[in-house]
Parts: structure tokens; sequence; C-alpha cells
């Protein structure tokens, strides 16, 4: 099931808070019972040698044993403790022992404590441990002491409500830690999500055509704020290439109803007999049909090159020698425009269509002839740079308007109208140029200096 972004956020945040709290509080309750079960041993450990030592002092006060009631005092602490001592001479006689006393009452008050306990600390095991030690009076020996206790170590009554306590607190600092990260993870990813949503919104009206709308307001998030850059781009480029579109439908129906109309009007005159029909006027519909023809062949060219970039008929071949010889079928418009034309460059060979290159070659040219006013100068030069092979065609002719250099490779555009008509062009040759090189995987770019001249430069691969 698919969620949205903040959902998503909230329950990973969520989650992972959930992971790491719990390992904390597990690691923490370990941690905690360890130590304080190394802390009760060492505490019992040093209350069992506090008997042994009150009892060596208490035979020694009253020069012997005393009585048995007078082990009372001692017996009861030990028994508040969960410890039964039984206290033998050194004849081995039973001294005093909790049954030879008036305190089975408190045995058995011990017993329930006890109970109690276990409920509280629930997995804590003990096991009973009997251990007779002997009692010194300077050295000589005076009787023995039997010790009966839980071990490895038992828990008094106010130890096991720390121990409940102290998880309890945890339990709940655990809860309100979760609660608080989803209040936070809600918070962070309301933040997140809304100019996410804002830009879902913006994109949702470019996708219907509306590219005038405002773009999203930028936020403190770096990624976001590119993302809103991007998709404000993506309008704006969007915007360019519809108006490109409109623009191409014009220059189309420009081109085409430019011929079918001076065809129409002539034909028309033949037939109400306005005009005679004559070699001359016949021919002139003639050229029309043929302009049409071309366009449309120039449609399809560009058409052909796109659909089928993978059956170019590629062969190996000497570039160099390959602009040279075309070169040569143009020193007559060099001638007749007084142009200076000059080749640099050396034997190159790449694995193309020769075919199609021929074709981008003699369109450059064709191009830079068509714009390069008298006794302007072309120059061609052939290079390679590393894997690549360079075609750069330079003329000095008017150049190209910052505005416009990024739509000269557009089908049927034209930066000037007027003069495209007037010297025969129709905004095909530069895009069939850059169908022909993008099918080689190649790449074709334009640097103009507008009122001075223009470089297009043409990278092909030298290999397959």
């Amino acid at each position: 099931m698919n969620r949205t972004i903040k959902w998503q956020f909230i329950v990973s945040f969520v989650s992972i808070s959930f992971i790491i709290i719990g390992a904390f509080s597990v690691m923490t309750l370990s941690l905690m019972d360890n130590h304080f079960a190394k802390y009760v041993a060492e505490r019992q450990e040093s209350e069992l040698l506090e008997y042994t030592t009150n009892l060596e002092r208490f035979y020694a006060e009253n020069d012997g044993w005393p009585t048995t009631a007078a082990f009372d005092s001692i017996g009861l602490e030990s028994l508040h403790n969960s410890v039964i001592l039984k206290i033998y001479d050194t004849e081995k006689n039973l001294l005093w022992s909790p049954a030879s006393s008036d305190m089975m009452g408190h045995n058995q008050k011990m017993l329930g404590n006890s109970s109690n306990m276990d409920n509280m600390m629930g997995s804590i095991e003990n096991t009973p441990i009997e251990e007779t030690i002997p009692l010194f009076n300077d050295e000589q020996k005076i009787g023995e002491v039997l010790i009966n206790y839980m071990g490895p170590a038992v828990y008094s009554e106010h130890d096991a409500l720390f121990i409940a306590d102290m998880k309890n607190n945890l339990i709940l600092a655990a809860i309100i830690a979760l609660v608080l990260s989803f209040f936070f993870a809600a918070l962070v990813a309301k933040k997140i999500s809304r100019p996410i949503v804002k830009v879902k919104n913006f994109t949702r009206k470019i996708a219907k055509g509306n590219y005038s709308s405002s773009s999203p307001e930028k936020t403190a998030i770096k990624e976001i704020d590119e993302l809103i850059v991007s998709v404000n781009d993506l309008s704006i480029q969007l915007e360019n290439q519809q108006a490109i579109r409109n623009q191409l439908s014009s220059d189309i129906a420009h081109e085409i109803r430019t011929p079918l109309t001076t065809l129409k009007g002539n034909l028309e005159a033949m037939i109400d007999g306005i005009w005679e029909v004559t070699d001359e006027r016949l021919h002139s519909c003639y050229d029309e049909v043929n302009r049409i023809t071309r366009l449309i062949g120039s449609i399809d060219t560009i058409n052909e090159i796109e659909s089928q970039q993978d059956s170019l008929n590629k062969t190996s071949f000497d570039l160099y020698l390959l602009v040279e010889n075309i070169t040569a079928n143009f020193e007559a418009f060099f001638a007749k425009k007084n142009i200076h034309y000059s080749l640099d460059g050396h034997s190159l060979f790449i694995t193309a269509d020769k075919d199609k290159i021929s074709q981008v070659i003699t369109n450059l040219l064709s191009n830079a002839v068509k714009f390069t006013p008298s006794k302007g100068s072309i120059t061609l030069k052939v290079s390679k740079e590393k894997n690549h092979a360079l075609l750069i065609v330079t003329d000095t002719g008017e150049g190209i308007h910052p505005k416009e250099i990024n739509h000269i490779f557009e089908r049927f555009y034209m930066s000037d109208l007027s003069r495209n008509s007037s010297l025969g062009g129709q905004g095909i040759g530069l895009a069939i140029v850059k169908s022909i090189i993008k099918a080689h995987k190649g790449t074709i770019t334009a640097e103009s200096d507008y009122g001075k001249g223009s470089t297009f430069t043409v990278i092909l691969p030298t290999t397959k």
C-alpha cells in the first residue's frame, strides 16, 4: 500500500526510535541487574564477615559464651537479612539457633517477605547455601558458626522495590520518548512534505499547460530548493518549447501556403484564360511543386534519421579527405562571392556513415557560404582530441543573436524570416545536421560573436 511521504517519514522515524530506545532500555536493565547483583553479593559477604566479627567480639566482652538468650539480638538481625545462624562451641555443642529461642515468628515473617520479594524480582533465581566459619579469640579457636543463606545473593525488600521502580521508570521514559518522537517526526514530516506537495501541485498545473503559474516559495532545505528550481526551469523550458511548436506550426503553414498560393493563382489564371499557357508559366508551377516536395522530403529525412539511428551504414574512411573532396565542389561559390577559404588539419580515420557525414559537411558549408558576405572568410579545421574527431567550421558572417543561438537547431527555426526567405532557406538544414550527429552518438555546438561571425563544432567518436 502506498503511503504519503509524511506518513512514511513518521513510520520510519518512530520505528528507528523504537529500536534505539528498546535497545537502550534492554542494555540499561542488563547493566543495572549485573551491577546491582554484584553490589548485593559484596554487601552480603560484608554482612557475613560482620556476623563472625560480632560473635568473636561478643565472646571477648563476656569472657566466654553467654547464655542462649543473649544471642537473640544477633540472631534477630541475621534473620532480618534472610540469614540463619547456628552457633557451636569447640565441642560442637549447639549454643544458639532460631529454634532454641522464641524467634520462629520472625522466621515465618522472613519467609513471607522472601516470597513477596520473589514476586517483585520475577526471574531472580536463588539457591540455599550452607557455610561453616570458625571463630577465634586471639588466634584460639572458640567455636564455629553455621550460616544458611540464599545465594548467590538475596535482595532485601528495599532492593527489590528499588529495582522494580527503576524498571517502571525506564518503561515510562521509553513510552514518553516514543510519544515525543512521534510528535517530533510529525512536525518535521509536515515541514518537509508541505513544499513537496506544493511542487506536486505546481507540476500538475504544468502538465495541464499552465506554465505561467507561480512556482513554490523556497524553503530552508537545500534539496527541496534545488527541486523547486529544477521544476521551475522545466516549466520555462516547456513554455519555450510550446512557443517553438506554435512557431513551427506557423512556419510549416507559411512554407507550404506560399508555393500553394502561387501555384493556385497561376493555374486559376491559365484555366480562366487570363494567362496564356506557356512553357515558362508551366515551369514556374513546376518549381513551386518542387519546392513543396523538397520541404516534405527534408521533414522525412529528419524523421528517418531519428527513427533509424541503429541502421546507419558505418564504414571506416578518412574524414580529412572527405572534407577536401566536398569543399572542391564549393570553389565556384567561393569565387563568386570572393570568399577566402582555408582547410586545416591532417588525415583522420573515423567509423561512421560516410553519406550522412557528407551531408553534414555540405549543409554546414552551404550555411556558411549563404551568410558570409562578399570578401569574407571561411575556415574548416579537422583535428583529433583523445578518442574523438573534431570538425570546426568558422565564418565571418553576421553571426547569430544570443537569444536565438539555442534555437537554431530546431526544425523550421529561422532567425530572420525575411532574410532566409530571400535566400531560399527553410530552417531545415541545421536540424538535419543535428539529427545525423545525434545518430552517431556525437554532439554539435554553435558559438557566435553577433555581427562578426559564427563557429560550429562537431564532435564525433573515431570508433564504433
